[in-house]
């Protein structure tokens, strides 16, 4: 069924050179990468700088980046001690950053993907830290597969499961916060208030006495429960947590966390040949490098990868000269499930037949798999959105790395292996390959990150170098591909998660059909609903299409529409200067788009009168909009006058321009440009820049004119007499050439480029030939002013060359780097992501080369 080899997308290597490679050792260590919803990285980078006695001294450094960009990290920590774990929380709005020597930082994510502020640090008294993760926060949803059609609605397909919070505040609150398990046998709990600040730190030890554990792992319960897993020699220890916020008392006392550790079904690892009760130590020594859940939230399946060293039976010829055998060393990864067992009560003074039983939990192994090395990291996506009978639904992927660096695919239902890559594919050998290769020759990996899909997993090897795999393809999975891809991407845009891991294991040839299928189904649901995600599913829409070179222009409209329809809910959410209350009567919006859309308001060309009609019906004073809030909006004013005129005049040139036979967009631009000149009336400062050549006419009246004109027609193609028109506002007003089309960059460039597979960057490296091209656009309108370079597609704002910016990930749009802190609402809908999903950053500079 599936390939037996995993496709490696991309490796992202350091910038190494002869004089290197003596530096390899700094990540012998090890080193730790993780992925968040929104397709960002966290991972660590070893470099090196001189102390006070000008030794040479490694630093580890903490970097983020977006999956697009890999060649371009932003560093958020440096520090001497180690990095031992790196946590997203579920919306991938903070990270936990764990040192050696107990030390645990809270980074907050800010406007831009390279602002990471530390809002806390706790210090835990030089605890070695085993795990880490954040509370629950009681949403937890998945994809029902089974028995649902296509096209059904999002309620049917997205079910909510009960789930409790972890913590519960006051008013049944979710409560923020993290955990963690030590080696020392301590549960260590912060938690946070709803502003970030600390509001109680606690440890408890688990058990009734500390103990010494290797290696643990942890589970968030439907019950609200940790239920928590830890290895000490000989033995699997578990035990279950529950938190409790106490309520103030009487006296005004402030309130309490309590902590209550039950200890739960603990296990021996064994063979599945064996059973725990006849097994001996003469059978080998058992030896486990790895625990995990196979979910986060799910406490009754647990992967142990273990070691068992099985010594070989000597001879007597061996043992009359005291010389020792070599024994067998097995290494397996098995999957325990929790589940009931009969267990007889006396059995020593009862027959079998009429002894009683009783039903208890236990742990059994039921299914491993055999690895030809050491397991030394276990991996798997934090949850499984696909649930149902096997072969039913996409498979639940194991992913395990050995020492001999192989990556391992193993699906969780069976223990199959499914495919493996390897990461030593140099070819040659000895002295044949240069020293700047020959360093990647001993590499292993020491950390993998699956993204939440479960499409793709980031692995990380002992040279500091990353490697993006995609686990899954159309043709290893079969025809229920493109339905899985479907509802995982109709999760992805009710639950706020980033599509790009999606997009990325698509075929472009695809992409028609998936946008397809994707906009029968949305347009289907009701009104609420669509206008709650209309401008996310457009931008979604639009990250699909420019993967097709030959959608660019569907591409094109994609985003405009995007951008027009967040606009269009920007002003009608603005409620009027008379509204003293936040009530839906006093905001017109709906009845200027009722109106716009009716037969009586198409057949009056003429906007004054148009207005008036309008203004007979409704208060003109509930028309008013603070002054304050027009003047932030009048860039989106600029452009929607600008894209109408431009569009005007390419239909003028070509009666087959396609965003002029679009009805949605010419229906947008005349609401904007009507609800504009409403406004005017009571602020004059509500007025569109144009270059006229004439001032004798009302060009603003003139584009309203043929828009309704246009409006009325659609979808059927202009007459000449509009195209005379059209030809006649030429000799009325100049137009700018706009830079519609918007390049992507990075993985998706290269992608559609058809770069060879799989892509190599380097860290730092210089960007691509796509940002470089971004300016250098084709005229497309001829007789209109040159477009300026850099325009802020979003706040509508040329940038010069001087002044501060941020570079979207995915495309090559430019922002301004001041307005994502104002006050405005459209500021703050595109502070952090770009219009094309992207997230908004710093140029990069140059880092410090790493070891």
């Amino acid at each position: 069924m599936f390939g037996r080899t995993m496709e490696l997308l991309y490796t992202v290597s350091e910038k190494r050179s002869c004089d290197d490679a003596h530096l390899t050792s700094l990540y012998n260590a090890g080193g730790v990468c993780t992925v968040s919803s929104k397709n960002i990285v966290a991972f660590t980078r070893i470099t090196t700088r001189q102390d006070a006695y000008r030794h040479r001294i490694p630093v580890c450094t903490v970097c983020v980046m977006d999956l697009n960009c890999p060649y371009e990290p932003h560093v958020i920590l440096e520090s001497t001690n180690t990095v031992i774990s790196l946590v997203f929380n579920s919306e991938g709005s903070q990270l936990l950053v764990v040192l050696s020597l107990g030390t645990v930082q809270l980074f907050t994510k800010g406007s831009g993907l390279h602002e990471w502020p530390s809002t806390h640090t706790c210090d835990w008294d030089g605890e070695d830290i085993l795990h880490i993760n954040f509370f629950h926060g009681g949403i937890r949803a998945s994809l029902q597969s089974s028995d649902v059609k296509v096209h059904s609605p999002y309620t049917e397909k997205i079910v909510a499961h009960l789930h409790k919070p972890t913590l519960v505040d006051h008013g049944q609150c979710a409560q923020n916060g993290f955990f963690a398990v030590s080696a020392s046998g301590l549960l260590l709990v912060c938690v946070l208030t709803h502003e970030g600040c600390v509001l109680v730190e606690k440890k408890v030890v688990l058990g009734q006495t500390r103990d010494n554990f290797t290696v643990a792992t942890a589970a968030l319960a439907p019950s609200g429960h940790i239920h928590v897993a830890t290895w000490k020699p000989e033995m699997i220890k578990c035990w279950r947590a529950e938190l409790k916020i106490t309520h103030q008392d009487c006296a005004g006392g402030k309130g309490d966390l309590n902590i209550t550790i039950e200890a739960a079904q603990s296990f021996c690892p064994f063979r599945s040949s064996t059973t725990w009760h006849n097994s001996q130590k003469s059978e080998g020594l058992v030896q486990v490098t790895c625990l995990h859940y196979t979910e986060v939230e799910d406490p009754n399946s647990l992967l142990v990868a273990l070691t068992v060293e099985r010594p070989a039976e000597a001879s007597p010829t061996q043992q009359a000269n005291n010389t020792c055998s070599t024994g067998t060393v097995s290494h397996l990864v098995q999957k325990y499930q929790l589940q009931d067992q009969m267990r007889p009560l006396l059995k020593l003074f009862k027959p079998k037949s009429d002894s009683a039983g009783i039903s208890t939990k236990e742990w059994a192994c039921v299914g491993e798999w055999v690895s030809n090395s050491h397991v030394v990291v276990l991996g798997t996506a934090p949850r499984h959105l696909l649930p149902g009978p096997p072969g039913a639904q996409l498979p639940f992927i194991i992913t395990a790395a050995t020492a001999d660096a192989f990556i391992y695919s193993i699906n969780r239902d069976n223990m199959q292996q499914m495919s493996s890559h390897n990461l030593l594919n140099i070819r040659g050998s000895g002295d044949d390959i240069p020293v700047s290769k020959r360093v990647y020759l001993d590499r292993r990996l020491v950390s993998l990150a699956h993204t939440w899909s479960g499409f793709s997993v980031l692995a990380m090897d002992t040279s500091g170098c990353l490697h993006f795999i995609t686990l899954m393809r159309p043709a290893d999975v079969g025809p229920q591909w493109a339905i899985s891809v479907i509802l995982l991407l109709e999760f992805a845009l009710v639950s706020g998660n980033d599509w790009w891991d999606l997009l990325v294991s698509t075929p472009p040839t695809s992409v028609p059909t998936l946008t397809e299928k994707l906009s029968e189904t949305f347009h289907q649901h009701s009104a609420p609903i669509i206008q709650h995600l209309h401008t996310r599913f457009l931008v979604m829409k639009t990250s699909m299409l420019r993967l097709l070179g030959s959608q660019q222009q569907k591409a094109i409209e994609a985003r405009l529409q995007a951008q027009l329809t967040a606009t269009q809910q920007l002003f009608r959410s603005l409620r009027p200067v008379t509204c003293d209350v936040a009530s839906a009567d006093k905001n017109i919006s709906a009845s200027v788009q009722g109106y716009l859309e009716s037969r009586s308001s198409l057949d009056i060309l003429d906007i004054e009168k148009s207005l008036d009609h309008l203004c007979s019906s409704v208060n003109i004073k509930d028309c008013q909009v603070d002054p304050g809030q027009l003047q932030n909006l009048q860039p989106l004013l600029q452009f929607a006058a600008d894209l109408a005129l431009f569009i005007l005049f390419m239909l003028a040139q070509n009666s087959k321009f396609e965003l002029a036979r679009d009805p949605k967009i010419v229906q947008s631009l005349r609401e904007l440009i009507f609800v504009a000149r409403l406004w005017h009336r009571q602020n004059k400062l509500v007025l569109p820049q144009m270059f006229h050549k004439t001032q004798s006419v009302d060009v603003w009246a003139q584009i309203y004119k043929i828009l309704t004109r246009l409006a009325q027609i659609l979808p059927a193609d202009p007459d000449s007499n509009l195209i005379d028109e059209c030809v006649l506002l030429e000799t009325q007003v100049v137009c700018r050439e706009l830079p519609l089309y918007v390049p992507a960059r990075g993985v998706l460039a290269d992608m559609v480029s058809s770069a060879p597979m799989p892509l190599q960057y380097e860290f730092g490296q210089v960007e691509t030939s796509s940002m470089s091209s971004a300016g250098g656009q084709p005229r497309i309108l001829e007789g209109a002013l040159p477009p300026l370079q850099m325009l802020d597609p979003l706040h509508y704002h040329y940038i010069a060359p001087q002044e501060p910016k941020f570079n979207c990930t995915r495309c090559c749009s430019v922002r301004a780097s001041w307005w994502g802190d104002s006050e405005s609402a459209w500021d703050q809908q595109w502070a952090s992501n770009c219009i094309c999903s992207g997230h908004w950053t710093h140029p990069p500079v140059s880092p410090s080369k790493a070891a």
